[in-house]
């Protein structure tokens, strides 16, 4: 009994202890009844499984020192404490581990392995197959979660955390009760009423413009991301600010990271007001949404509908949702197996060169959205023989504003009405260079071709990525509210 008051104890007092080092900083003592219902359900079901109180002890606070010891790196990294929708792309790990291991500081990684053997031999040593030990944590597990599910049902659900606000939330009420609250908010989000497919054009009237849209990855204005180290500009963009139709800022909510943020909200016009908890990864719920797909609405303009992307497709599930959201084709990696690379990814030029190919031999007009790949992180020295990582970056941002030019050109050239919409994901997460701060907007520009209406001078202004939508839109004169 002793050892059982004690273990339980100290996996309470330490679990608070290291939730006090999370970041963004705790401030006071609220949210400590969820969190330690959270942790003594855990310790309730390890203890009922191994029978070893210090063995459910020290899992438990490891596990959740592990997840602040995450949240903080992401916070650093990122600007952003981990969140619920993290845990389902755990597996992009083990699949793309060079994606987050730069991350992770050295010392992390060589204790990583020896930490991870040390706790599973204390699992084999100390567990014990006493049935008194096995029944204590059965009964814990189950009075934590009786307990979790009266606060849930009498207190939480109609009082905390009723609208994301991440940040914020962490501050007042920790790691746990945020990751615990807000997948419960996201579960319990229902889904909208479908959107109606847009209708075709009028018999009489000229056929659909081709439209292209690209995303193009960690695409940000040079001036504007190290303003004490001067940067050459992207003269593409610049020179075809004074042609364009719109150009201007994207607020994207992410910053390093998270494409699929702003890839759904160009796709569906759904803005994170509208999403709600759905907005930290809309992926995950994009198939109860795939009517508001801009494929799917624009089917009866466009018979053949690609989506374009030169890495592997099961990431984020694409290789699913695409064809959900109204894709009729999607062109991957497989298509690009001879193609140029720069530094260790599909090139931006590759990328020109497979859609000039597209274009210039299409029979029909056709909707195209592509999402570059050459300028992902991380960036490191000697990569594309710079000398560092912000200088590698900038040589990739100069290839995806030569990819934009040679765009311009082929549309230019090629004498049929089209469309170009060209963005930046996000900003790039460069540690020494480029940080998380408020400022996370990215170029966006919209062109038009061969077409008979062109307005007198461009129009300038700093939009969300679901109003991006609605301006695609409003180039058929259609709006994201048909």
């Amino acid at each position: 009994m002793k050892n059982f008051l004690f273990s339980l104890c100290c996996t309470v007092v330490f679990s608070i202890l290291f939730d006090r080092f999370i970041r963004p900083c705790r401030n006071g003592w609220r949210g400590y009844t969820l969190h330690t219902l959270s942790i003594l359900t855990f310790y309730g079901a390890t203890l009922a499984l191994t029978g070893g109180f210090w063995v459910a002890c020290v899992l438990t606070d490891a596990l959740f020192l592990a997840l602040v010891i995450a949240s903080n790196i992401k916070f650093r990294v990122l600007g952003e404490p981990l969140v619920f929708s993290d845990l389902a792309v755990a597996a992009s790990f083990l699949r793309y581990p060079r994606f987050y291991l730069a991350a992770i500081p050295t010392f992390l990684k060589i204790i990583l392995i020896p930490a991870a053997l040390l706790i599973f031999g204390c699992v084999i040593a100390f567990s014990s197959t006493a049935l008194t030990a096995h029944f204590a944590g059965l009964l814990i597990l189950l009075i934590s979660l009786l307990g979790l599910s009266a606060g849930w049902k009498f207190y939480w659900r109609s009082s905390v955390m009723l609208r994301p606000n991440l940040e914020a939330d962490i501050v007042q009420c920790g790691l746990l009760p945020a990751l615990l609250i807000y997948t419960l908010r996201w579960r319990a989000t229902p889904s909208p009423a479908p959107a109606q497919p847009l209708p075709a054009r009028e018999p009489d009237t000229d056929p659909a413009p081709f439209l292209v849209i690209v995303q193009c990855e960690s695409f940000a204005d040079p001036k504007d991301l190290v303003p004490n180290h001067p940067l050459a500009p992207l003269h593409n963009f610049e020179r075809l600010k004074k042609s364009s139709d719109h150009y201007g800022a994207l607020s994207v909510s992410g910053f390093g990271a998270y494409t699929m943020r702003t890839e759904y909200a160009v796709l569906c016009g759904r803005s994170e007001e509208e999403l709600g908890f759905r907005a930290f990864d809309p992926f995950l719920t994009a198939q109860d949404e795939h009517t508001f797909g801009l494929p799917n609405r624009l089917a009866a303009l466009y018979e053949k509908r690609l989506f374009v992307h030169p890495h592997d497709l099961r990431f984020y599930c694409r290789d699913r949702l695409m064809p959900a959201l109204g894709f009729t084709t999607l062109v991957g990696p497989d298509d690009f197996t001879d193609a140029e690379t720069a530094g260790p990814y599909i090139s931006d030029k590759a990328i020109g060169d497979y859609l000039h190919d597209r274009i210039v031999s299409a029979e029909k007009p056709e909707l195209i959205y592509v999402v570059t790949m050459e300028n992902h992180g991380p960036w490191d020295a000697g990569r594309l023989d710079a000398p560092d990582a912000l200088t590698a970056w900038e040589r990739h941002a100069q290839n995806g504003d030569a990819l934009l030019g040679s765009l311009d050109r082929t549309l230019r050239d090629c004498g049929r009405p089209a469309h170009l919409i060209f963005f930046g994901d996000h900003r790039p997460s460069i540690p020494g260079y480029v940080t998380p701060s408020k400022m996370r907007s990215t170029p966006f520009i919209s062109l038009s071709y061969n077409t008979h209406e062109t307005d007198a001078f461009p129009s300038v202004s700093k939009i969300i990525p679901a109003e991006l939508h609605n301006l695609i839109l409003k180039k058929f004169k259609y709006t994201s509210k048909i």
